[in-house]
């Protein structure tokens, strides 16, 4: 629905109304997150006030307070992607969890053991090749989700101590470099995780059980790496981690930030998507 859509509605007044209650909303949301955007504000005021003239001096305002905030809320919410897409790829390999990739490769094989004709022989031998290439995926997936959870934290570490202690604690949860190494994984120069394709399947048909155990096992490397993950979002302080002045805040752990992130991914639309949501909203008022 474009702006226009609603009856009296896109005037430059209707507009800044909208601005201002959007900012008086933005602020009630940083302070139930504990964000502290005063100090970051004011230097951002001044300094728009002496490079460019001020058009409209609430929504100057509104910008330069959002500077500080919209960092922090991104790291956040960052922050809380890279480590529920660690705990995500590390399911899909923990033999505990449900519908791993190791129970569904044995399953294959005993479906394969049990065909008699041909053509069950062929649709069994076509599932194991399947679940096989779902074990190097999910893998590939951990490695890729373990190295972008590590840069990530790398990236951030000058944000405060907890964010280093985390990026060490995340860096100690895998196994010895030469358990990795009889399965096809191993660290390139620059620290990344990598994964020998080749290697890991000759692994999987050789010795399957040690890549079982030393990818999904119960102190496996899936495993460990969910565990650090799960413990980081569930226990740290949102305070702590963005390394804002703590405060009494509803967000106590990076868990809680559900209903930010929900609204702050449909805010990336802009204005325009904004705008849609407050003339649908003002519609449905009419209604009620």
């Amino acid at each position: 629905m474009a702006i226009s859509g609603v009856s009296g509605f896109g005037s430059n007044n209707e507009y800044q109304s909208w601005v201002d209650q959007a900012a008086a909303d933005k602020k009630k949301l940083e302070e139930s997150l504990g964000i502290d955007t005063s100090e970051s504000s004011s230097t951002d005021k001044t300094s728009s006030t002496t490079d460019k003239k001020d058009t409209s001096s609430t929504g100057s305002s509104y910008t330069s307070s959002t500077s500080r905030s919209s960092s922090t809320s991104t790291f956040l919410l960052s922050y809380k992607h890279n480590l529920t897409s660690l705990e995500s790829a590390s399911e899909a390999l923990r033999v505990g969890s449900r519908n791993n990739v190791f129970s569904k490769y044995e399953t294959a094989m005993k479906d394969l053991q049990r065909a008699n004709t041909d053509e069950d022989k062929a649709a069994a031998q076509a599932a194991v090749d399947k679940a096989k290439e779902d074990i190097v995926t999910a893998v590939k997936d951990f490695a890729k989700a373990y190295n972008n959870a590590v840069s990530f934290l790398e990236n951030n570490s000058d944000r405060s101590s907890t964010v280093v202690r985390q990026l060490n604690s995340l860096k100690n949860a895998l196994t010895t470099e030469d358990a990795m190494a009889r399965i096809g994984l191993s660290y390139d120069k620059s620290g990344n995780l990598q994964v020998d394709e080749d290697k890991l399947k000759d692994t999987l048909d050789k010795n399957y059980n040690s890549v079982k155990d030393i990818m999904g096992g119960q102190f496996g490397m899936a495993e460990r790496a969910a565990t650090k993950a799960s413990d980081i979002l569930d226990h740290a302080s949102v305070e702590k981690i963005a390394g804002v002045a703590e405060k009494q805040s509803k967000a106590n752990s990076i868990s809680d930030l559900d209903d930010f992130e929900i609204f702050s991914k449909f805010a990336l639309g802009g204005a325009y998507n904004l705008t849609n949501y407050y003339a649908v909203g003002s519609m449905l008022n009419t209604l009620v």
